[in-house]
């Protein structure tokens, strides 16, 4: 996360209400958590999609040595 100040709603001695910095530090945080979700949510798509390959191709090449050791 990037840390911005907050000049536009800083006050005549240049400090931002801590409750209007807080506010703008809580909305920051849920874009970033839903960003850190959305990501996680394709890795998880690709891991499952990753793994269905792995136990197809590992399927076939185990019954491709049964098949040759019954030959």
């Amino acid at each position: 996360m990037q840390v911005t100040k907050l000049r536009d709603a800083a006050g005549a001695n240049g400090l931002v209400p801590a409750g209007q910095f807080f506010a703008h530090l809580a909305a920051k945080l849920e874009e970033a958590n839903f960003a850190t979700a959305l990501l996680e949510a394709q890795l998880d798509e690709e891991d499952r999609a990753l793994e269905a390959t792995y136990r197809r191709r590992s399927a076939a090449r185990t019954h491709s040595v049964e098949h040759q050791a019954i030959m």
